[in-house]
Parts: C-alpha cells; structure tokens; sequence
C-alpha cells in the first residue's frame, strides 16, 4: 500500500477543519493510526497542506518549526475529538473544547478581517501559525452552525474514522468508492461464503 501524500490525499470532508482532521488517519475508536499514516510527518509538510488548501500562496514560505507542527497537530486531534462526538450524538471532552477555545482565541488576537468577496480572518503572510489559525476558525464556524453540525458525520468505514458533512442527506461513506466499495464486497462475500455453507 502506498504510503499517502500531501497531494494524494482526499479532500473529502466538506470543510477546513474536518479535512484537516483527516491529514491523518483515524482508528475506529479515535486514535491514530501509524505515524505512515500521517501527511503532516514534517514541519515543511503544514506549509504544503496549506498551499494544497489554498491558504498559502505558492511563494508563501512560512517558517513552520517542529513546535508549530506540533501545536497543528493538537488541534487536529481537538478537532477530531470534538466533532467525532457531535457525529456520534456525544457530548465532546472538556480538554478538546479547550483546545479548540483556546487556539480560536489566538487565531482572532493574531488577526484582522478582511473583505474579499465576504468578511473574513486574514494574517500575515509570513506567520507560521497560518494554517493553524485558519483551521481554529474554521472549527468554530462549523460548531456555531447547527444545521451544518449536524450534519457531520464520521465514516463506518472498517477503520476509518474520516470526518465529513453529509450536505445530501443520504451520503454514508467517506467516499464510496473506497470505504463503500470495501464494505459491498464484504457483504458480498459474506453472502457467498452463507450460500456455500448451506
């Protein structure tokens, strides 16, 4: 199996933050899987993901330390943590709450709106916690929204564990041509295998 990408990951969330939360992937029970698993291995990878998502420009090159990787990656696992829950009817931990708090409040501080088709959060150019920031803010927006809350949903795939907004009402999987296709051909199988054994 190939190990994924920056490039080659899905983008199948239907929001910042919940694609942002699926750079790595999840076991059912909500922790992560190996570290191969994961997109953002290094620093210069945040920098990468952001261009990919489009809130760096190509010649943006922030100097993304281990420290601020880390940081992201404490928010991810908030971020994760707290609308895994929503998805499940659960109420989210204290501590991810926190988290999600706490880097919101940074994001706003560190920032200034800007008008750009629409009023939104902007920051330096050159801020490293750019990526972060926008990912905060787009974690708050999403909880402030009920009717998008609830409609988030967290993939029955066989360890999966990706995040996404079911925006039709009807959609299941993470993506059906991965996670949906897997689960049909192990109905399938299970079928045949019933039929040979009677």
């Amino acid at each position: 199996m190939l190990q994924p990408s920056i490039h080659s990951r899905r983008l199948l969330g239907g929001a910042l933050c919940l694609d942002f939360a699926n750079s790595v992937d999840w076991e059912r029970d909500g922790t992560e899987r190996p570290p191969s698993a994961d997109v953002l291995a290094e620093p210069a990878d945040l920098a990468r993901w952001g261009r990919r998502l489009g809130l760096l420009e190509p010649e943006d090159t922030p100097a993304v330390d281990e420290r601020e990787l880390a940081r992201a990656r404490a928010l991810r696992r908030a971020v994760h943590d707290v609308f895994a829950a929503a998805a499940s009817g659960a109420t989210a931990g204290d501590e991810a709450i926190a988290a999600i708090e706490r880097m919101f409040a940074e994001s706003v501080a560190a920032g200034r709106l800007g008008a750009h088709g629409g009023w939104d959060f902007e920051w330096e150019r050159d801020d490293p916690r750019r990526i972060r920031y926008a990912v905060a803010v787009s974690a708050v927006d999403l909880l402030r929204d009920p009717a998008k809350l609830a409609r988030v949903r967290i993939c029955p795939g066989n360890n999966c564990g990706w995040l996404f907004l079911d925006t039709s009402g009807r959609r299941r999987w993470c993506s059906m041509d991965v996670c949906g296709s897997r689960a049909k051909m192990r109905r399938l199988y299970e079928r045949r295998r019933s039929t040979r054994q009677s």
